[in-house]
């Protein structure tokens, strides 16, 4: 018997990259995607269900599984309001943490982000720390935090100032060296790899940083 996966976060720009790899990866027999729009995949491993993420009754009969794949977020520009900025970054991602471990699922692996600290002045940075924090207070027999710096590759969405800071990245990535490396952009394939790796493997971190996550994945 092989592993079952649930991806939560399954349409966007590293979830929809894991979800390929998981469906590739012959160590596991099943992907279960949670999401609120459909997800065509004919990929006879694949089961999509459409649910209201914040409302744990809609799938509370589907969060069965081996490992919980957390790829949910989204950006100040696209959801301005702080509460309901912060409800996404992290009561979303808690509220399916804590059903996942009520139905007894032993790993969790979540994205969270370089600088991620519940004490950060800055919002992104603080709603991180503290997703991490409180997933991990719901001690999980393994919880892990994928921590990526700027984050390459083409989105669905418009966002201006970060396609123009990518680019500006691109040129200084080979100049960021020794205790650097870890801000330089990281691929959506690098992020899902490692992931997968970390899930099936463990590690000896809860809180891995980007230029791990390309050690991991480089490795493998």
């Amino acid at each position: 018997m092989g592993y079952s996966a649930i991806i939560i976060g399954a349409t966007g720009l590293c979830g929809s990259v894991l979800l390929e790899k998981l469906l590739q990866n012959e160590q596991y027999d099943s992907v279960i995607t949670l999401s609120r729009k459909r997800i065509n995949h004919q990929n006879p491993k694949h089961k999509n269900y459409i649910v209201d993420l914040f409302d744990p009754s809609t799938y509370v009969d589907l969060l069965y599984g081996d490992h919980l794949f957390i790829c949910t977020g989204t950006t100040q520009s696209k959801t301005p309001d702080k509460a309901e900025y912060y409800k996404i970054e992290h009561d979303l991602p808690l509220l399916v943490a804590q059903q996942a471990k009520d139905n007894e699922i032993s790993t969790v692996i979540a994205i969270s982000s370089l600088g991620a600290n519940p004490e950060s002045r800055f919002l992104y940075n603080r709603g991180k720390g503290e997703m991490e924090r409180d997933i991990k207070d719901l001690n999980f027999k393994a919880a892990y935090f994928v921590q990526p710096a700027l984050i390459s590759g083409p989105r669905d969405e418009k966002r201006p100032f970060e396609s123009m800071w990518k680019k500006v990245q691109k040129l200084i990535d080979p100049l960021l060296v020794g205790p650097l490396k870890k801000y330089r952009s990281i691929a959506p394939k690098t992020i899902a790899t490692a992931m997968i790796h970390i899930a099936l493997h463990g590690y000896e971190k809860s809180r891995i940083e980007s230029d791990e996550l390309i050690e991991i994945a480089t490795v493998k």
